[in-house]
C-alpha cells in the first residue's frame, strides 16, 4: 500500500480525502454545520489510532467508525437529537458508496438471478471486511434460497464501547444495512443484531425477494 508523505493512502486515497468525500455526502437539514468541527478532530484520531500502520480491512472500518463518532458528536453539540442524527449519518454513508454499489446491483439485475450473483459477489468482499479476527464469522448457508452469516464478534461495538460511545452502535448497525436496502427489490435481509444491546451475537439472513 503506498504512503504520502503526509496522509496514509487508503486504496489510492488518502484519509484526509476519504473524510471529505464523506462529508460532502452529509447534509443536515436547516442547519449550516462547521464540518471542519467533525474533520480536524478525524484526522488527529486517524494519528493516534495509527492509521497509516493498519491493515487495509481496518482502515476501511476506522474510517467509517471516527465518521460516525465525530459527526454524532457534532450534530449533538447543534442539539440534533440521536435519531435523526442517525438518519442523517446513515444518509451520507449511503452516499458515499452509492457509485460503488450502483455498479454492482447493476450488474446483479442484469443476469439470470439476482440474488444468486449477489450472494455470489459478496461472500468474498465480506470475509475480507469482516474478519475472522475482528468479528469471528461464519457462514451458516450459502445458497440461492437463503445467505445466513452469525458474527460472535463486532469491531464497531468494540470500538464505540472504548470511545464511551455504546448508543452509536445502532448507528454502524445501519450502515451495515446499506447493501441490502440498494437491493430490496430481489433481496431481504432479517437482522438480528444483540451487539447495540451489549449481547454477543449479530447474524444476518438474506432471502430472495418473492415479487
Amino acid at each position: 500500500m503506498s504512503k504520502t508523505k503526509d496522509n496514509n493512502q487508503i486504496n489510492g486515497q488518502s484519509a484526509s480525502s476519504r473524510v471529505d468525500a464523506l462529508l460532502s455526502c452529509l447534509k443536515v437539514p436547516e442547519i449550516e454545520i462547521d464540518k471542519n468541527k467533525i474533520r480536524e478532530p478525524f484526522l488527529k484520531a486517524w494519528e493516534m489510532e495509527n492509521g497509516d500502520e493498519l491493515a487495509p480491512e481496518i482502515q476501511y472500518l476506522t474510517i467509517v467508525g471516527l465518521f460516525i463518532y465525530y459527526t454524532h458528536n457534532v450534530l449533538d453539540d447543534y442539539n440534533v437529537r440521536i435519531e435523526p442524527a442517525r438518519t442523517i449519518i446513515t444518509a451520507a454513508l449511503r452516499e458515499w458508496l452509492a457509485p460503488e454499489l450502483n455498479k454492482m446491483t447493476a450488474l446483479e439485475r442484469s443476469s439470470a438471478n439476482p440474488f444468486k450473483s449477489f450472494v455470489d459477489a459478496q461472500i468474498q468482499r465480506v470475509d475480507e471486511v469482516y474478519t475472522w479476527e475482528n468479528f469471528l464469522l461464519t457462514h451458516q448457508r450459502t445458497d440461492e434460497k437463503e445467505w445466513n452469516y452469525k458474527m460472535k464478534r463486532c469491531w464497531f461495538a468494540q470500538f464505540f464501547v472504548r470511545f464511551g460511545r455504546m448508543q452509536y452502535i445502532e448507528t454502524a448497525c445501519h450502515f451495515d444495512k446499506i447493501p441490502a436496502e440498494a437491493r430490496a427489490d430481489y433481496v431481504n435481509l432479517k437482522l438480528q443484531n444483540l451487539f447495540s444491546k451489549l449481547g454477543t451475537s449479530c447474524q444476518f439472513t438474506y432471502t430472495p425477494k418473492i415479487p
